[in-house]
């Protein structure tokens, strides 16, 4: 066989291939290309380019601490959301005693924005931007669609971030995260441990109960969503 014929016959089968690729759609061909460089930190999110392993490390208390990087643009607001990839302890309630489940009056958020907060260096605190959330309402009105709107730099994730279809109490910006939508994997997604424990526990969602005052959200120790009384002791995943 003559070189020419090789060529030809190489030639020919690399453009096959090619013709094949670009039969595939966009959103799967860009996954045959290799990972770019990440150059800021939105590069890293999950549903930006999952390849490059969507996780960073922060300082709390000078230990570098695991997070995942779920979304280049939270709610739509333009800011890049951070998970803390294990439960924070110890367990708290959302609320002391049998009160209104106010996510804006709650222990995990007192707790996160007055002194979690301070576990982590000076100058990430002072660059963690404000988002706005909507929660339920203290008190019902029926015009905002009983949704109060407050702003934290950290907070629990809501029922929709985790993968509920639709829910009245939130923001039309609103909607799941890419991470918890992977096909046969919802359930082992929502699953949360502590650090170097194997066992999974329930975890408090930002997200209160529209028909009972007292009950807030939450992601039970095998994936799925539940509720639970506000006075009863839960993990946190800020």
């Amino acid at each position: 066989m003559t070189i020419k014929k090789v060529f030809l016959i190489v030639f020919s089968l690399l453009f096959s291939i090619a013709v094949m690729a670009l039969l595939i759609n966009r959103e799967k061909l860009v996954y045959l290309l290799p990972a770019k460089e990440p150059q800021v930190l939105r590069d890293l999110a999950y549903d930006k380019d999952k390849r490059l392993g969507y996780t960073v490390h922060v300082k709390e208390d000078g230990k570098l601490v695991p997070y995942l990087v779920l979304t280049k643009n939270y709610i739509n607001q333009g800011n890049v959301l951070l998970l803390r990839k294990h439960l924070v302890e110890p367990p708290m309630s959302f609320r002391e005693g049998w009160k209104e489940g106010y996510y804006g009056h709650s222990i995990p958020d007192a707790f996160m924005h007055k002194d979690f907060i301070k576990r982590l260096p000076k100058d990430v605190q002072e660059n963690i931007p404000l988002t706005e959330l909507g929660i339920k309402a203290l008190k019902p009105n029926f015009e905002s669609r009983h949704i109060d709107k407050i702003k934290r730099k950290i907070f629990l994730l809501s029922d929709i971030d985790v993968g509920k279809y639709k829910d009245r109490l939130r923001l039309e910006e609103e909607k799941n995260l890419l991470y918890f939508k992977r096909k046969g994997r919802v359930k082992e997604d929502r699953l949360a441990f502590l650090e170097n424990d194997s066992i999974p526990y329930s975890w408090w969602l930002r997200t209160a109960f529209e028909t009972d005052s007292s009950v807030a959200k939450v992601i039970n120790y095998e994936g799925k969503f539940g509720g639970n009384g506000v006075a009863y002791g839960l993990m946190s995943n800020n």
